[in-house]
């Protein structure tokens, strides 16, 4: 009779312990969900205002603004590159794009802070050119003071990469440069709309690791928050608090320390 022979390592009549599988993203899953909140939500914006100022993304919409279409050129000459690039045509980069991990955690945190801050907050992504060229993912628009009070630029953490010393820096001296700039905002004002250029808005950044946007994909399948969403979302509203802390204790321009310390009383409201 043949003599069995066990795995390295392994006990004879010893419990073998499994890992649980951890949760997989599954993109062709998840973006359709993500396009039919983020499409929802932006009708909802558009209809509060009387203007089609978002596209079904949730995107600021550069076709509302008069003579955008330069930028909107500039746009697609930049992805033709990026495509080029890529060794791929224009429309098989957009579809490869919306797939990344980096532009389904954006979408993501879009709609998770549109399904969990208050109604005072207008929460969207920004348009493409603000996007390419100023590294401004997500616009958050205060109601109260009308004012953008956070630019926001989303990044996923990967074992061994240093992206949050990396972004720390970049965010640092955005900030020390008077903060981030949109060419396509905006602004609310006596329950009105104004589409306007903005400076000096304050910066930051949000950190998820790979496992956290796992996790959070399959929340936001669900069509009410989940627990997940909110414990996620009080650890962000401390890590942008720390942020908007740290930035007060550079040499900032006083309109841009007047807009975090603005921010910072947003936060007041937020999940913590």
């Amino acid at each position: 009779m043949k003599n069995i022979e066990y795995l390295p390592n392994i006990k004879v009549g010893e419990k073998i312990k499994l890992e649980p599988e951890k949760p997989k993203l599954h993109p062709e899953t998840l973006l359709p969900v993500l396009k039919n909140c983020l499409s929802q939500q932006a009708t909802k914006y558009n209809e509060l205002f009387g203007l089609s100022w978002l596209n079904l993304d949730g995107s600021v919409n550069m076709s509302a603004w008069p003579d955008s279409d330069f930028d909107l050129g500039v746009n697609k000459a930049q992805e033709a590159q990026w495509a080029l690039e890529a060794n791929k045509n224009h429309e098989q980069w957009l579809q490869d794009r919306e797939l990344n991990p980096a532009m389904l955690t954006e979408m993501s945190l879009t709609v998770m802070m549109q399904r969990l801050l208050p109604d005072r907050f207008i929460i969207v992504r920004s348009a493409a050119y603000d996007d390419y060229n100023y590294g401004v993912d997500q616009l958050i628009i205060d109601k109260e003071t009308g004012a953008v009070v956070c630019g926001i630029d989303e990044v996923v953490n990967k074992l061994g990469y240093t992206g949050p010393s990396i972004k720390e820096n970049k965010i640092k001296q955005k900030m020390l440069k008077g903060g981030a700039k949109v060419k396509y905002g905006a602004s609310v004002h006596q329950d009105k709309l104004s589409l306007k250029s903005m400076q000096n808005i304050p910066a930051f950044y949000i950190s998820l690791e790979k496992e956290e946007l796992l996790l959070l994909g399959e929340s936001i399948s669900s069509e009410e928050s989940t627990e997940y969403e909110f414990e996620l979302m009080k650890k962000i509203t401390n890590f942008l608090k720390k942020q908007a802390e740290t930035s007060l204790t550079w040499n900032l321009n006083y309109r841009l320390q007047a807009n975090v310390r603005a921010f910072l009383d947003s936060l007041e409201s937020w999940p913590a």
